[in-house]
């Protein structure tokens, strides 16, 4: 067991979370979480605490993987930026309201979602693809965004966590090979029927997507999108860019002009995780695919939109440079959402939530503990692959010594770890849904977060059935 300075480790998330949902700012919240955990770390010293925060976030940032997915939300920015400007998303809501097939919800929801598992690859191109095509269509329908952004985080990050052919099932062959099991592919295939997490999460929004199931802080956000009057120029997002409208009338509204540069993004994520899996995908780095696709969508829209003398040289850089500055902010909240991370590592504070029950449990609650464990700590610290870093060399030998199928205890661990991943104000994912339905953060979260309770207290219950039936 490594490291871990006890229940004291926990201060820097209860710190992090606790401000946010206090003062609603996310930024200085982390901030302050990351400090107080470093002023630990440096035995009281304030000073060299605060100077430890700084370096630490510029380690954090300057990490290859890092820096790529930093650099890939700027990216998206641009991206974003030139759709924009030259009507691409004014085009695909028009090209809907023309289609004799266009009946609201019932079209949008069931299409969100078809959109959202095609990208099975990755979850954060899924999120941010689908979020630029529907967003625009959900505020002409008056549907809150906030309701996008659980549809978004919950259906791509719940799908592709159980997909073997990316770069999660390759994470997931790492950590079992690294346990000495012979054959990891079976263990992990035969865990997806044991996922219960994700496959109530996907169950409870199609139920929500085909009843308007609707509770708590969604009902309200609702209420206020169903009482606004249409403005696509209106926007309240931490830093995005938003509205769907151009200034620039002389650009004749269409969808092509959001579809191809979508389609060039999609195909070059895939070519980019062939490449650096040399030719095997599930083995390709998918920071390093989705930077690389990034700029490759970026130079070819440019180049189409140059072509098609929507833009001059110059407004084409301006428009670029533009929308990558509207996602500072984001940059930011990644930058401080990792270290974040790394610092409950390097006070280990996964390991002493995890260290709390390992001793002296029952053999047939074993996965509904691991279970419950792993969402503690994935919430705690916002990483679903910290987490089976942690959980996985825990549960895996204490399956094989307890004659639990290996199986149904990794199906545990990997619904653990997505639960923080899907409602943690401080994951990753949750800034990028966020981000991708122009909401604010803590606004998705609250909205979102009775949803993943409901999947998550069912996911329990079924761990210890199957648990005390088998």
């Amino acid at each position: 067991m490594s490291q871990t300075l006890g229940v004291i480790s926990l201060l820097p998330p209860l710190v992090a979370v606790g401000l946010a949902l206090w003062k609603k700012q996310l930024i200085p919240a982390l901030f302050l979480g990351i400090l107080a955990g470093k002023t630990i770390l440096a035995r009281g010293h304030l000073a060299s605490a605060f100077l430890g925060t700084l370096d630490n976030a510029v380690d954090i940032a300057a990490n290859k993987n890092n820096l790529e997915i930093i650099l890939f939300c700027f990216l998206i920015g641009s991206l974003l930026s030139l759709i924009k400007e030259s009507n691409g998303f004014q085009g695909l809501v028009r090209l809907f309201e023309r289609s004799q097939s266009f009946r609201g919800k019932a079209t949008i929801f069931p299409l969100t979602f078809l959109l959202a598992i095609s990208i099975f690859i990755e979850s954060w191109s899924s999120m941010l693809i689908t979020g630029a095509a529907m967003r625009p269509l959900y505020v002409k329908l008056k549907i809150a965004k906030e309701r996008l952004a659980y549809f978004l985080h919950t259906i791509s990050l719940n799908f592709v966590a159980m997909i073997v052919i990316n770069s999660w099932g390759a994470y997931y062959i790492m950590l079992l090979a690294n346990q000495h099991i012979e054959n990891p592919i079976k263990i992990i295939v035969h865990s997806i029927p044991y996922n219960f997490y994700c496959l109530m999460s996907l169950a409870v929004v199609i139920l929500v997507m085909m009843t308007g199931f609707t509770i708590g802080p969604m009902r309200e956000a609702e209420n206020r999108a169903g009482q606004a009057s249409f403005d696509p120029e209106v926007h309240n997002t931490e830093g995005a860019s938003s509205g769907i409208v151009s200034q620039r009338k002389h650009i004749k509204p269409s969808a092509l002009n959001m579809i191809l540069p979508t389609m060039i993004l999609m195909a070059s994520v895939f070519w980019g995780l062939y490449h650096t899996g040399r030719g095997k995908i599930y083995e390709g780095s998918g920071s390093a695919a989705v930077f690389y696709a990034g700029v490759i969508s970026i130079v070819t829209t440019s180049i189409y939109y140059l072509v098609r003398r929507y833009f001059h040289f110059r407004e084409i850089m301006e428009i670029i440079f533009k929308g990558a500055g509207d996602l500072i902010s984001i940059g930011v909240l990644l930058v401080f959402a990792l270290t974040m991370g790394d610092v409950c590592r390097q006070m280990g504070t996964g390991v002493f939530l995890a260290d709390l029950v390992k001793h002296n449990i029952p053999s047939f609650l074993l996965p509904a503990i691991v279970f419950a464990t792993s969402c503690v700590i994935s919430f705690s610290t916002g990483t679903a692959y910290g987490t089976l870093a942690i959980m996985v060399p825990i549960a895996m030998p204490m399956a094989g010594l307890m004659g639990i199928n290996p199986a149904f205890v990794f199906g545990a661990c990997v619904s653990g770890g997505v639960f923080g991943n899907n409602c943690s104000p401080i994951a990753d994912t949750s800034i990028i849904a966020s981000m991708a339905a122009e909401v604010n953060v803590l606004d998705h979260i609250k909205t979102q977060l009775p949803y993943a309770l409901i999947s998550a207290t069912g996911a329990f219950v079924l761990f210890a059935l199957v648990g005390l039936i088998g």
